[in-house]
């Protein structure tokens, strides 16, 4: 359930019309209400607030004014706002599209405008055809007078935000803060389920090895978006069975691919037995949301992958601008130490009763950080102020490793790092100073407890 519910608050919080629509629904019920007031008392109340109007055809031309001048700016707004996602889109890729259309300050400057807009129609359809001796409504065009102010505030802000946000050290820092906040929010649901199954060496079958009459096998072609592993641990307990499921949220599935495997726990071969393993395959591919594409609120790798393509389409020929791969390189690094949590490959859950119920394939360390590190690696080979830093971040990372196996991995990047520099770059010193950035990783101790001194404190 909590996945499901992750997956649509990233849906809504990545759509750029809601914002403008709960900003047109506040509007229009302003109007009412302030139309709904009896105008003559709020006049007494605030005498010296409120405009001197005597006449209702003044206040309606004046609002229709108004609302002609706000379409003009929300229509101006909206065209820079389709340029500034024309050259996110072709300096820093596509994919970058969803943050600019996620950002909070762009969803409310249009939500500004839009709910002005149709405060000020609600407001002139509510006048309708009243007679000149009808009461003044004075608050509305107190408020409206107020709202057209406000969105001029709002559109020279606007601008400015815009003019900043496609900065593309901007746009990595806040691509990288999003990276660190997916990486903490599945560490805070994961890591116990991976402890778990680091303790007890757990390993996940091979799905060529998965019997056809108890494998799982999806019905969809698409991007695992996410899996609601509680619910499934629930459907195992019911149908007292084991699940094993060989996919992760970010893999690409095919339909009719296997993706686990239902264990039942008792030899039972009544046809009620079967109905019950058919139910439970049926509840199962519920619970794995299949979609058209990846989700990054879900999907850390692919959360990774936002920063890496901006460091990619940096060092295009086209754009050749390594200062904003170096960029991101680093803020990669940034990040990396936060996804050391993830140790082990696969997570396991168990019921109330204390029984295994799920095993189930996880991101780890290893591959967020080839994720993070192989394209862009393969990408500059030849470049050393780029291999440089990563070389120089491996060492900061090994630093920080829990395991020997995450040793191992970086000491496995340090060597891809080092045979690129010895094969592609013809400097010899600059080849030098690469290969020995690499060599501090690969000779890298592991740090030993001074039990001596431990004992005399």
């Amino acid at each position: 359930m909590v996945q499901r519910l992750i997956r649509v608050w990233e849906f809504l919080t990545y759509s750029l019309w809601v914002s403008p629509l709960l900003f047109a629904l506040g509007g229009a019920a302003l109007a009412v209400g302030i139309m709904a007031a009896p105008q003559d008392i709020l006049r007494d109340m605030f005498p010296s607030l409120l405009p001197g109007f005597n006449e209702i055809q003044a206040v309606r031309g004046l609002l229709e004014t108004l609302l002609a001048t706000l379409v003009t700016l929300t229509t101006f707004a909206l065209s820079i706002t389709m340029v500034v996602l024309t050259l996110a889109a072709g300096s820093l890729g596509p994919r970058m599209i969803r943050n600019f259309m996620g950002d909070n300050k762009t969803q409310n400057a249009l939500g500004t405008f839009v709910g002005s807009i149709l405060f000020l129609i609600t407001s002139l359809m509510l006048m309708g055809e009243k007679p000149d001796s009808a009461p003044v409504p004075h608050l509305a065009v107190t408020v409206g007078i107020a709202l057209f102010v406000i969105s001029v505030f709002v559109l020279i802000l606007f601008v400015h935000h815009l003019g900043r946000s496609i900065v593309a050290d901007e746009v990595i820092q806040r691509v990288g803060k999003n990276l660190e906040e997916t990486i903490q929010s599945a560490s805070n649901t994961l890591t116990d389920p991976i402890k778990a199954a680091e303790s007890a060496q757990t390993t996940l079958p091979d799905p060529q090895d998965i019997p056809r009459d108890q494998a799982i096998c999806v019905a969809s072609s698409g991007y695992v978006q996410g899996v609601d592993y509680e619910k499934i641990c629930e459907i195992a307990k019911q149908t007292d069975t084991r699940i094993s499921l060989v996919i992760r949220a970010g893999q690409h599935v095919l339909i009719g691919d296997i993706v686990g495997r239902i264990t039942p726990l008792k030899d039972d071969v009544s046809k009620q037995a079967q109905d019950n393993i058919e139910q439970c395959h049926a509840d199962i591919l519920e619970a794995i949301m299949i979609g058209s594409h990846r989700t990054a609120m879900l999907d850390v790798e692919f959360a990774l992958r936002q920063l890496v393509e901006v460091a990619l389409r940096a060092l295009s020929p086209g754009i050749n601008d390594p200062f904003t791969a170096i960029a991101a390189i680093y803020r990669l690094g940034d990040a990396l130490p936060h996804a050391m949590q993830f140790r082990y490959p696969v997570g396991i859950w168990r019921d109330d009763d204390d029984e295994v119920r799920l095993h189930a394939l996880m991101s780890d360390f290893g591959g967020m950080l080839g994720a993070a590190y192989d394209q862009i690696r393969q990408s500059a080979t030849a470049k050393p102020d780029v291999l440089l830093p990563m070389a120089e971040i491996l060492e900061s990372l090994m630093r920080l490793a829990e395991t020997d196996h995450q040793r191992e991995v970086l000491r496995t990047h340090a060597r891809m790092i080092a045979n690129a520099a010895e094969r592609d770059i013809p400097e010899e010193n600059d080849r030098k100073t690469v290969v020995r950035a690499a060599t501090r990783v690969l000779h890298h101790q592991k740090p030993v407890k001074n039990s001596a001194s431990e004992e005399d404190a």
